[in-house]
């Protein structure tokens, strides 16, 4: 075998040697024959393929060909292409162009621009030759530069095999990587999947879906002008300014260039429009994108190329990073059309791969096969001088007030030792107090809550977990000071989680013991420890609360066919009435809090069932939420229990994208809607509320217009809608920079309304002289937002239309 191996060794070194012998590396300058100026970006060509390069910023190229003699053509709009025999690899090709001069003929001046007719005969052309474009390959290469004020901080380069699909996108797979010393392999993500092509219908940049173009209905959405005519090779050139038709929209502006006869785009100079810009931290994002075509002798119009140019700035009030500037070159050569791609390719939804066998051999690769585009003088120079100490993070640390407040990460000094950039003191020992303290806590949380009830409830709860993770354990403990050293002071528990399949984390059992001092009615919004501020200055208590000693076993499922989980749960309760306890609170307002309710005392024996799926609806309308929960709740006395219904519930979450879609944030539509019911004898602490505001804090998805006490009901139904407009009313006002502030304007509105059984009315009339939180008819609001007020806040106006009045609020922003 080892002989064997040799063999295979050799003979791959020996063709290997052979494959790169029989390759010869053209060099030469590209340059305005009558001035001597570098040509940056001209396209070089190997006559009648498809095979070719571009030159740098010094007009500089280089090729490589697998024989000699060949052909080069040089091509540079507004200048005579040039065809060069070359016999010789060893001395470099240098071509001087000279400016072309062509008969422009005459233009018709009608009612329309010219540039009008022209467009619309390069859309109908393109139509044409790209129905008959299915498939591509080709060779790509793409360098990335990061500058700051001062000079190139990295450089990236990376060769790939570029793949595109009519039907199914763009795939790439990476052959060899090169960065400068203070990048990782990792890091470098230099490539040309991801890059537009100026052809394609819509173009994603930056998150923003921008039309083309050549879009189909580009007509409707730009103001093309014809600016000038140039020509290359006696044809001529329409050179086409490009302007933005609707002023909300994201489009490009700039300029293209269209060859006249063939009625196809030979270059576009563009950057997007006034509407591309993102709120804070995003202080400015200016980038230019320029991209040339060729036919390369045939039917279809295909890249040559990518370059990108231009600054990102991020920072918000108080740390401000520097400027980055950002550069990058791609070039695409060697396409093989309509060819049969392999389905590998598109088995995985990952648009970007590596080949690691090929990485592995990047010098063969990249230095002895690849058409490169050669470095210019700046980027020869950053190869050369920086180092692996000169990290990103050092180029571009911020500055700013609250710098002092980050604890930069450690870094490694050249003599080996470690340097840390935090301030403060602490050796050896201290670190080793602190770690021993850490292992101490680092599974313990502590909890605590305020209410009229309770007083102050403090305790701490310890999570974790075994066995890889597939059990987990919760304990948790604490005393309530509002009940003297009465058994109702203390509140402590367990729950075990168990994952007991290997292979899969879908099925998963649940059992819980503990006793403590539950809230009445449920809530989907809000937590004792959330609520916690309202009672403890004065205002009215959220809850209602009741003891429950309660036992619960049951299991969770993940399923495969259908999004979501599904849960069966058995609970056995004991539930017993707690009374009023206290007043007291932080300012001394004196205020009487209402007494606390009652319960319907006795054993509870439940079997629930719940599906849902999606994720956290309790963001306070901070971000869009997908999501769903259904539950059954079903209790008899076969089940041990002292009463007999079933219980039905659905709360639903929903985000829809509404206008201006095209935008990296669209404006969307976030609907809530909660309902509920019951058949049977329900007691009321089995009831279910509304949820309204806490004071002046009015989160999406509970009543504005009504506060601190929520509408309780065995049944209930409401729907709270918002509209997003994002920044597009202020920018309708002539504010033109609105979407740079982040600033959101929302309209909202909610309807609703509870039912309370009369026995529950009565009972609570009779105990305490006044009926409980329910609506007589329906609860209706509207209003109108201003969100990310400093990137934070939203400030409400709404409107109670069923009992007209006026209500302000603050919440969280909303940010998505």
């Amino acid at each position: 075998m080892k002989i064997k191996a040799l063999i295979i060794t050799i003979s791959t070194i020996l063709f290997g040697l052979s494959s790169l012998n029989a390759q010869h590396r053209i060099e030469g300058r590209i340059a305005d024959a009558e001035t001597g100026e570098p040509l940056p970006a001209a396209h070089i060509v190997i006559k009648d393929t498809y095979k070719g390069t571009i030159s740098n910023q010094d007009g500089e190229f280089s090729l490589i060909v697998s024989e000699l003699p060949v052909t080069l053509i040089a091509r540079f709009i507004g200048f005579e292409s040039q065809e060069v025999v070359v016999t010789n690899a060893d001395k470099p090709v240098d071509f001087l162009l000279h400016p072309s001069i062509a008969d422009m003929g005459e233009i018709t001046v009608s009612g329309e621009d010219p540039a009008i007719a022209i467009m619309r005969e390069v859309i109908e052309r393109k139509k044409i030759w790209r129905a008959d474009l299915r498939t591509y390959q080709a060779e790509a290469y793409t360098r990335q530069q990061l500058k700051n004020d001062t000079s190139i901080i990295s450089i990236s380069e990376s060769v790939s095999i570029a793949y595109w699909d009519k039907e199914k996108g763009s795939r790439e797979i990476l052959k060899s990587k090169r960065q400068t010393a203070n990048m990782d392999e990792a890091s470098n993500f230099a490539g040309v999947s991801y890059l537009p092509n100026f052809y394609d219908d819509n173009l994603d940049i930056a998150g923003f879906n921008v039309v083309g173009v050549t879009h189909p209905d580009a007509l409707s959405y730009y103001d093309f002008t014809l600016e000038d005519m140039q020509s290359i090779d006696g044809q001529v050139v329409y050179e086409i300014s490009v302007g933005s038709r609707r002023q909300f929209q994201p489009l490009f502006e700039g300029t293209i260039f269209v060859l006249g006869e063939e009625y196809a785009l030979l270059e576009v100079d563009l950057k997007p429009n006034a509407v591309v810009v993102f709120p804070p931290p995003v202080q400015d994002f200016d980038l230019s994108y320029s991209q040339q075509f060729s036919n390369f002798g045939g039917e279809f119009w295909l890249p040559v190329d990518v370059r990108i140019d231009g600054l990102v700035e991020i920072g918000v009030v108080g740390l401000r990073f520097p400027p980055v500037g950002f550069r990058q070159v791609a070039k695409l050569n060697d396409y093989k059309v309509n060819i049969e791609l392999p389905d590998t390719l598109f088995q995985k939804n990952e648009m970007l791969s590596v080949d690691s066998a090929s990485v592995a051999m990047e010098d063969s690769i990249f230095f002895r096969q690849v058409d490169v585009i050669p470095l210019d003088e700046q980027e020869e120079v950053a190869y050369k001088s920086i180092d692996s100490t000169a990290t990103l993070e050092k180029a571009l640390r911020p500055t700013g007030f609250f710098t002092r407040f980050i604890d930069w990460e450690e870094e490694s000094g050249s003599d080996g030792t470690t340097v840390s950039a935090s301030t403060g003191g602490g050796g050896q020992s201290g670190g080793s107090q602190s770690s021993v303290l850490s292992k101490l806590t680092r599974n313990i949380t502590p909890q605590a809550h305020f209410n009229r009830v309770e007083a102050l409830y403090a305790g701490l709860k310890h999570e974790r977990r075994y066995i890889d993770n597939r059990l987990r354990s919760t304990v948790f403990g604490g005393y309530s000071t509002g009940y003297g050293s009465g058994e109702e002071a203390f509140s402590f528990g367990v729950k075990m989680s168990l994952w007991p399949l290997k292979n899969t984390r879908r099925f998963a059992l649940v059992s819980e013991y503990k006793v403590f001092n539950d809230t009445q009615y449920n809530s989907d919004m809000f937590t004792p420890t959330l609520t916690s501020f309202t009672p403890l200055f004065g205002y009215p208590d959220y809850f209602d609360y009741y003891r429950n000693e309660s036992f619960s076993f049951g299991g969770a499922y993940l399923m495969r066919t259908i999004p979501g989980a599904i849960r069966l749960t058995y609970n056995y309760e004991t539930h017993e009435s707690i009374d009023y306890s206290t007043n007291y609170d932080l300012i001394g307002r004196n205020n009487i809090q209402r007494p606390n309710s009652y319960v319907d005392e006795g054993n509870l024996g439940a079997l629930t069932l719940t599906w849902n799926e999606g994720n956290d609806k309790k963001a306070f309308g901070a971000v869009g939420a997908e999501d769903f929960e259904l539950s059954v709740e079903h209790s008899a006395s076969y089940l041990s229990s002292s009463w007999d219904y079933t219980k039905f519930k659905i709360d639903l979450y929903r985000s829809i994208e509404t206008f201006y879609q095209r935008r990296f944030f669209p404006n969307t539509l976030e609907m809530r809607l909660n309902a509920g019911t019951y058949i049977g004898d329900l007691p009321v602490q089995k009831n279910e509320v509304l949820d309204v505001a806490q004071g002046v804090f009015t989160p999406f998805g509970a009543f504005k217009t009504k506060r601190y006490v929520p509408y309780e009901g065995a049944s209930y139904v409401a729907l709270n809608a918002e509209h997003n407009f994002k920044s597009v009313p202020l920018e309708m006002l002539g504010w033109r920079n609105a979407p740079q502030t982040g600033l959101s304007v929302i309209a909202f509105g909610g309807i609703g309304k509870t039912w309370v059984r009369d026995r529950q009315v009565d009972e609570f009339q009779n105990r305490y002289g006044f009926s409980p939180s329910f609506t007589e008819d329906l609860h209706m609001e509207a209003g109108i937002s201003l969100s990310n007020i400093f990137s934070l806040f939203r400030a409400d106006l709404a409107y109670r239309i069923d009992q007209p009045g006026f209500f302000l609020g603050i919440s969280v922003a909303r940010f998505f």
